[in-house]
């Protein structure tokens, strides 16, 4: 064999074999085929799943396929079937042209959704979420098409869930001092231009603690997860469902696989 070949086929196997051990112990979410294992919020039967839809070619949860620019539409959640508590979660996605009314000319924004309890047919669900997002992290948010979507911030979903974090003003700071509440920015996070692959990745340890991770880079990292229970008593949140987000931008979600791991 020539010695350049059986370098580059030495190569190829030590790529493959190191990806393989990477990905030990993940299971995916989605086949690439069906949306076996997911609901939409607002799915009005069996085989209706709102906005989402699969793209064959791409092997990915599609939002807003074939529907035209600045056309109306309805937001949505898709939510697993199954909860979960500890765990590596893992997937990519790609934002596509079309953004649609009432938010036609506003930054796209989808997000990920974890710990997602109560009402599965509400649009947004009592959760905790990862934004997507195609705002630079430095923009400051404001009104209507001047808001804020950036891949990594937090947003908390129900008035009486809290959490905390390490913040500096209203902004995640790795080492700062812990403050509890609710919503809270990071400056971190570069998307890849729109139209290419970006991943992210959410580490959950149960109601202890969430790592975010955008291509490869922490930006956000949160603690100590509480709700309410039925007697106004404050309790741990400490595992629900997942959700993807449609909101009003056309986008598309593929390699979804988790890896539960042992609670400590």
């Amino acid at each position: 064999m020539h010695p350049f070949l059986k370098t580059l086929l030495l190569t190829v196997f030590t790529v493959t074999a190191l990806s393989a051990e990477e990905e030990a112990g993940f299971v995916s979410l989605f086949d690439g085929k069906t949306l076996e294992g997911w609901k939409s919020a607002k799915s009005k039967g069996e085989g209706d799943y709102g906005p989402f839809s699969v793209n064959s070619d791409e092997k990915a949860i599609h939002v807003y396929a074939g529907q035209e620019q600045g056309s109306k539409q309805n937001n949505d959640c898709l939510v697993s079937d199954k909860q979960f508590s500890h765990y590596v979660l893992k997937l990519e996605y790609k934002w596509l042209e079309n953004r649609h009314a009432p938010r036609s000319d506003w930054d796209r924004d989808a997000g990920l959704l974890y710990h997602v309890h109560g009402d599965l047919t509400k649009v947004w669900p009592l959760s905790l979420e990862m934004q997507i997002g195609e705002s630079p992290g430095d923009k400051s948010h404001g009104p209507g098409n001047k808001g804020r979507f950036h891949t990594g911030d937090l947003f908390v979903l129900g008035k009486d869930l809290r959490v905390d974090v390490p913040r500096n003003g209203k902004y995640y700071e790795a080492g700062a001092p812990l403050k509890n509440g609710k919503h809270c920015e990071t400056k971190l996070g570069v998307e890849k231009p729109k139209g290419e692959w970006n991943e992210i990745e959410i580490r959950v340890d149960g109601a202890k603690k969430a790592t975010y991770l955008l291509n490869g880079e922490v930006v956000f990292e949160l603690e100590n997860f509480t709700q309410k229970n039925a007697d106004g008593e404050k309790v741990p949140l400490d595992k629900g469902h997942l959700g993807l987000q449609a909101e009003w931008a056309e986008i598309l979600y593929r390699n979804i696989r988790i890896k539960e791991l042992p609670a400590e």
